[in-house]
C-alpha cells in the first residue's frame, strides 16, 4: 500500500544447518511477481525469502547468507546495478540473477559488468526460471569451492610467513648479542681484521630482526574491522550453522599491528569453529576490548564444550576431538590460529566445560593510536 512500510518474511526464516535446502532471495516489487517466483521455486525444491526493496534486500544478505538473489532491476528507491555493487560487498560470492520487464541490451550489459550471473526477461516461463535457477546454483556451488580453496591458499602462506618469521627472530636476536658482548668484551683483543668482520655481522644480523619485524608489524588494522571482516567469512562457511553473530567492540577505533590478512583467518578459523559446533538457537559472541598495553578478543558459543581431557590438546596440529571428529576437517585451524596469535605477540587459550559451550580468548598486543 502506498505510504507503507515495506515487509519481509526474513524474520521468519528458519536458521539453516549443513544439508538444508538452498536459500533464493526474491526482490521484486511486485506482489504477485513475489509470489509466483516462491511457489515456482519451493517446488524446485528451495527455501524461498521474499522482500519488495533494496534496502531490505541487503539486510536479508547480511543476515542470512542466501545462495541465489533473483533481483528485479527496476526496484523503487535503489537501482539494480547499485543494489548488486553493495550486495557483492556483502558477500562477495553471491550470485544474481536479473530480471526486468524493460530488457535493453544496454541494461543487460550494465548488469552484467555490476556483477550479475544471468539475464531473465519477463515474462518468464516457470521452467525457465527453474533451469536458470538450478545453473546459479551450480555458480554458486563452484564459487565458494573456489573461495574456500583460496582461503586456505591464504592461510597457508600467511601461517608460514608467521612461523619463519617466528623461528627465525630468537636465533637472530641471539646471534647479534653474542657478537655485540663479544665486542663489548673483547673488541681490544681481537685483530683489526677479524673485529670488523664481527661489527659487519652485528649489522647484518640488526638488519634482518629489523626487517622481520617491519615483515609483522608494518601494517596497522582496526581489528573492529578485521574481526566484521572475520565474521562475514566464518557466516560463508557451507558447514556453519546459520546463527546470527554478535559482535561488542568499542565505538573508536582498536588499532594493533601485524599481517590483518593473519589475524584475519586466525578469528575466521575460531567464529567458524563456533558457528559449527553451536546448534540451532544457540549464540556466537565475539567480544573486542582493551586491556592496558594489550587487546583482548573473546569469541563465545553455546555449543556441546570440550572435554577437560581434551583442552590441553585441542591446539596441537591434526588432533581432533570426539565432536570434531563427526564433521569434516583437518586439525589444523586451531594450531595455526595459535601460531598466528604467538607469531604477533599474543596468546590464545580456551575455557570449556561439557554442556557449557566453550571461551577461546586471544590476547594480542595493542598499537598506537594515530600512527
Amino acid at each position: 500500500m502506498p505510504g507503507s512500510t515495506p515487509k519481509s518474511d526474513t524474520d521468519q526464516r528458519k536458521a539453516r544447518g549443513p544439508g538444508a535446502k538452498p536459500l533464493i532471495l526474491v526482490v521484486d516489487d511486485e506482489e504477485p511477481m513475489r509470489d509466483s517466483c516462491r511457489q515456482v521455486l519451493e517446488r524446485a525444491g528451495c527455501q524461498v525469502a521474499a522482500v519488495c526493496d533494496g534496502a531490505s534486500a541487503l539486510e536479508a544478505i547480511a543476515c542470512n547468507c542466501p545462495e541465489v538473489v533473483l533481483l528485479d532491476l527496476r526496484m523503487p528507491g535503489m537501482p539494480g546495478e547499485e543494489f548488486l555493487r553493495r550486495a557483492r560487498g556483502l558477500d562477495p560470492e553471491l550470485v544474481a540473477v536479473a530480471v526486468t520487464g524493460y530488457p535493453t541490451l544496454s541494461s543487460a550489459i550494465d548488469v552484467m559488468k555490476a556483477g550479475a550471473y544471468d539475464y531473465l526477461p519477463k515474462p518468464f516461463k516457470a521452467e525457465e526460471l527453474r533451469i536458470i535457477i538450478q545453473r546459479a546454483l551450480q555458480k554458486r556451488r563452484l564459487a565458494m569451492a573456489v573461495a574456500i580453496g583460496e582461503r586456505e591458499k591464504r592461510l597457508m602462506q600467511d601461517n608460514f610467513v608467521a612461523m619463519v618469521s617466528h623461528q627465525l627472530k630468537s636465533p637472530a636476536a641471539t646471534v647479534r648479542e653474542c657478537l655485540d658482548s663479544a665486542l663489548v668484551a673483547f673488541g681490544d683483543k681481537v685483530p683489526e681484521g677479524c673485529r670488523d668482520l664481527m661489527e659487519r655481522a652485528a649489522r647484518k644480523a640488526s638488519l634482518l630482526l629489523d626487517l622481520m619485524d617491519d615483515w609483522l608489524t608494518l601494517a596497522r588494522m582496526d581489528l573492529r574491522d578485521v574481526l566484521r571482516q572475520a565474521i562475514q567469512a566464518a557466516r560463508s562457511d557451507p558447514e556453519a550453522n546459520q546463527l546470527t553473530v554478535s559482535l561488542q567492540a568499542p565505538d573508536d577505533p582498536v588499532p594493533s599491528r601485524g599481517d590483518p590478512e593473519a589475524v584475519r583467518e586466525l578469528f575466521v578459523n575460531l567464529v567458524t569453529n563456533a558457528l559449527r559446533y553451536t546448534p540451532d538457537g544457540g549464540r556466537v559472541a565475539v567480544r573486542l576490548e582493551r586491556q592496558g598495553p594489550a587487546v583482548l578478543v573473546s569469541v563465545v558459543d553455546t555449543g556441546p564444550g570440550i572435554p577437560q581431557s581434551e583442552q590441553p590438546l585441542i591446539f596441537e596440529p591434526f588432533f581432533r576431538g570426539e565432536q570434531a571428529r563427526k564433521r569434516h576437517g583437518t586439525g589444523l585451524g586451531l594450531a595455526i590460529a595459535k601460531q598466528i596469535a604467538e607469531a604477533h605477540g599474543g596468546h590464545i587459550s580456551v575455557e570449556s566445560e561439557p554442556g557449557r559451550g566453550a571461551t577461546f580468548r586471544v590476547h594480542l598486543p595493542a598499537g598506537e593510536e594515530g600512527r
